[in-house]
């Protein structure tokens, strides 16, 4: 993938006044991203973290592990380099051993700044999923329309994620992951038309 078109993906995920979905979110972003990016030309493969709200940057920053680098790619766009080199095997181990985690162009980890906010309100914890949700939604959009592919990893490491960060308690949490890359056909599937099912069923009857 061209390091242009990442960065655009990551974008589209910010919020902005009267450009949906996030526009529909009264509070401040909660979640951000962490990426492990493994095929973006022109960007060093490794792991990364987009705030998507950077007022927040001190806040994580005090609660990560000491070594993580915190370089900031480029200027006036919030991606942090936070570690150089392969992470392939490590995104696949924290997704449950899923190979497309890996073999994409990159994949991420939802992180929502929690404890604070649902031991204040438990119902934002509901709030919080809404929010993966419309991320993971703007980021299928943003794919098909570069010719890649995107889809949810519901299953993954919660535990693991914090100790690659070094967070100590759950002040941050990490809630869903995802991946995009490039298809690969799934020769066992079949896609038909809409209503197909109908249609079969009326020329039987005729």
């Amino acid at each position: 993938m061209d390091r242009e078109i990442f960065f655009a993906m990551l974008d589209k995920t910010l919020p902005r006044k009267n450009v949906p979905p996030f526009d529909a979110k009264a509070e401040n972003p909660r979640v951000h991203l962490l990426i492990f990016v493994h095929r973006i030309k022109e960007l060093e493969p490794g792991m990364y973290f987009f705030l998507r709200a950077e007022t927040d940057l001190a806040k994580i920053r005090s609660r990560t592990a000491g070594h993580l680098l915190w370089q900031q790619v480029t200027a006036d766009f919030p991606l942090y380099l936070l570690q150089k080199g392969d992470v392939t095997e490590t995104a696949i181990s924290l997704s449950c051993d899923q190979a497309i985690a890996g073999d994409s162009a990159f994949s991420l980890g939802m992180l929502a700044e929690f404890r604070s906010i649902v031991e204040k309100e438990p119902f934002r914890y509901r709030d919080l999923f809404r929010e993966c949700g419309m991320i993971g939604q703007v980021l299928y959009l943003e794919a098909e329309a570069y010719g890649f592919r995107g889809t949810g990893i519901g299953c993954f490491f919660d535990d693991p994620v914090h100790e690659l960060l070094g967070l100590r308690d759950n002040s941050f949490q990490s809630l869903y992951h995802f991946t995009v890359g490039k298809a690969i056909e799934d020769k066992r599937l079949s896609t038909l038309l809409p209503y197909e099912h109908i249609k079969s069923r009326f020329q039987t009857a005729q």
